[in-house]
């Protein structure tokens, strides 16, 4: 979910953080409507489920799980933006398993443990 913005003579501006971005009432909304997914998800498994049917995903981005755009893989918001420590979600529903990709920390969440010897 890429911002821009149109201001007068300067043309467009694009933003990297799209939560640090966000107006009051929408980042107040975005919590409204996230928090709770987060809060009654029972597993890594349902979360992500969920958040797909919405267009969303979760992916570790620079080390923080963020949501992030299903089809063009921007990031929505940080975790932390919500109110949620990856700790305290890993008590509730145990590591997630993450696969990493790129050289900066990022990594992609499995929804199932991968099969010994497959490839």
């Amino acid at each position: 979910m890429g911002i821009v913005r149109e201001l007068e003579g300067v043309g467009p501006i694009r933003t990297t953080n799209a939560s640090q971005d966000l107006d009051c009432e929408t980042a107040a909304l975005l919590r409204a409507a996230m928090r709770p997914l987060f809060s009654n998800a029972a597993s890594w498994e349902g979360l992500a489920d969920i958040l797909k049917e919405k267009g969303y995903r979760l992916a570790f981005q620079n080390g923080r799980l963020c949501i992030t755009d299903r089809t063009t893989g921007e990031r929505v918001c940080g975790i932390r933006f919500l109110g949620f420590e990856l700790d305290d979600l890993v008590e509730r529903m145990g590591r997630p398993i993450v696969v990493a990709r790129g050289g900066q920390a990022d990594g992609d969440l499995l929804l199932t443990r991968p099969v010994a010897g497959s490839a």
